[in-house]
């Protein structure tokens, strides 16, 4: 797991590519290796051991087997990197329950995909409902429409510091320039201004978890 930077560090911790399950503890160290495209295929033989040396249950082969991403040279380094992945997902957790908000935009914004649906979808619920909260004359459609797009665009912005092309947003609303300006822009800029002080809010405590750990692998060499 890499703790380059904040954002770095949650998009680590919850990328199942990063690391894999220790195959060669759990079986005893018993195992076929064979090569394939995507790593090495690792088919478990052997019985899984307590910490008293108690047989917790056995394996027959073939019938288990998973694919290894491998990521270092030896059980230590995947042991390691799950321990830093258990650090950060403490802190999301924790961000979850003091701030539920903030930990959407976490998730939305720093997570690998398959782990956004969810937290983009409770986002655009919160814009809704505060459009909600505003009477405009709008149309609910087109205002959701324009949310999701500021909610992904905001998000490349926060990550890649990508400008936001507000002509895609036009055209999303089918309107020109002058439209935009005359009907629109008040809209944008308030569901703009709902989102604004949520990276700080989401990255502030993994931001202090990322220096103290570099400070500590520092102290260390």
């Amino acid at each position: 797991m890499r703790f380059e930077s904040a954002r770095q560090a949650w998009h680590d911790a919850f990328d199942g590519s990063t690391a894999a399950f220790d195959y060669e503890a759990m079986g005893n160290r018993s195992t076929v290796t064979s090569n394939t495209r995507r790593g090495r295929k690792l088919i478990i033989r052997g019985e899984v051991q307590g910490k008293a040396n108690q047989v917790i249950c056995r394996i027959d082969a073939p019938r288990v087997s998973g694919a290894e991403t491998v990521v270092g040279k030896s059980s230590s380094n995947r042991v390691m990197d799950s321990c830093e992945k258990g650090i950060i997902q403490n802190v999301v957790a924790k961000l979850r329950q003091s701030d539920p908000l903030a930990y959407c935009w976490g998730m939305a914004a720093y997570a690998p995909p398959a782990k956004r649906f969810k937290e983009r979808a409770a986002l655009l619920q919160y814009l809704m409902s505060e459009f909600d909260k505003w009477e405009e004359p709008h149309p609910r459609e087109k205002v959701s429409q324009l949310a999701l797009f500021c909610i992904n665009a905001c998000a490349l912005r926060d990550v890649n510091g990508r400008l936001i092309d507000l002509g895609h947003a036009r055209t999303i609303l089918g309107c020109n320039k002058k439209r935009w300006d005359r009907e629109w822009v008040k809209i944008w800029k308030r569901l703009q201004r709902r989102l604004d002080p949520l990276p700080a809010s989401a990255l502030g405590p993994i931001s202090e978890v990322v220096q103290e750990y570099r400070g500590r692998l520092k102290a260390a060499c």
